[in-house]
């Protein structure tokens, strides 16, 4: 999904037919930085159209570009970081997160706070059948 070592946006993901999604987050060595999750779920027109996961969220408007940040549960504890904290990833860690997809159509990773080093993110998306 993402393999950075700058603020990096990725494309959206569509989710529609899959209710968990699971994440692996890298870090490098040196890794300083922080990722947000984001979701959307089509309306209108958009339906088959990815929102714009790189707008500002103060600069999003209507429907089109109605993303939000989105709640992860930390596999580690089970403990749940709040989707407008983001992950904190320090040094040479892996992180394992749970996103609950119901009902989201899209999904998308931004890495960003980056004060050094490089995140590689991996997901796999699991369906109910």
């Amino acid at each position: 999904m993402v393999d950075a070592g700058a603020t990096t946006v990725s494309t959206g993901y569509r989710v529609t037919d899959y209710k968990t999604c699971v994440l692996s987050i890298l870090g490098s060595t040196n890794a300083n930085l922080k990722v947000f999750v984001k979701g959307a779920i089509s309306t209108g027109t958009e339906l088959d159209t990815a929102p714009s996961f790189t707008i500002l969220s103060s600069q999003r408007e209507g429907t089109k570009n109605a993303w939000d940040f989105i709640d992860v549960v930390d596999l580690q504890d089970n403990a749940s970081i709040d989707g407008d904290t983001g992950i904190n990833l320090s040094g040479n860690r892996t992180r394992l997160v749970e996103v609950n997809t119901n009902y989201l159509d899209w999904l998308a990773v931004h890495a960003t706070g980056i004060v050094a080093g490089t995140v590689t993110i991996v997901g796999a998306f699991i369906s109910n059948e």
